[in-house]
């Protein structure tokens, strides 16, 4: 099963927007359940050559309700720029200890989208989930970084392949 993900992240006029987890060496964070994110180069669907750049959709975090919540909407609604969004991800290493392994990383991001929801409240099966919400942000650069290795790649919108 995978683990949740831990954002941090700094806006240019809100500062440093803390989330709510209290896990020890992650306080402040936001817990991410569920991420989305896609990358694709146009193609010619017969030929299957490329007819464009490269395109970036937003990425997409799924979290709860927390104390971030209200600064996220303020940041939405007033268009602030992030100067870090740094998603750290983790798994268990062959020892059974939590890993950080991998990293993603956004610069200059704005939030463009956030969708509040709840599961059906009269089904007993939905009885285990929380109020959710979905964050998308763009960006103008990338960076993925595989953590045990410092391996490194980067995709700016302002720097032409």
């Amino acid at each position: 099963m995978p683990m949740p993900a831990h954002m941090e992240l700094e806006g240019k006029n809100q500062g440093k927007i803390e989330g709510s987890c209290d896990m020890q060496g992650r306080e402040g964070t936001i817990l991410i359940y569920a991420m989305n994110h896609k990358l694709h180069i146009p193609r010619d669907t017969h030929s299957g050559l490329p007819t464009g750049k490269r395109v970036h959709e937003p990425l997409t975090i799924l979290k709860e309700f927390d104390k971030a919540s209200p600064k996220l909407y303020q940041a939405l609604c007033t268009g602030e720029q992030f100067s870090n969004v740094t998603i750290k991800w983790y798994r268990i290493d062959p020892t059974g200890a939590e890993e950080h392994y991998f990293t993603t990383k956004l610069e200059d991001a704005i939030i463009v989208d956030m969708k509040p929801y709840m599961p059906e409240t009269f089904l007993p099966s939905n009885e285990p989930f929380k109020h959710m919400e979905e964050v998308s942000f763009t960006y103008s650069k990338i960076v993925w970084t595989w953590e045990p290795d410092g391996i490194e790649a980067e995709d700016s919108w302002t720097v032409p392949k």
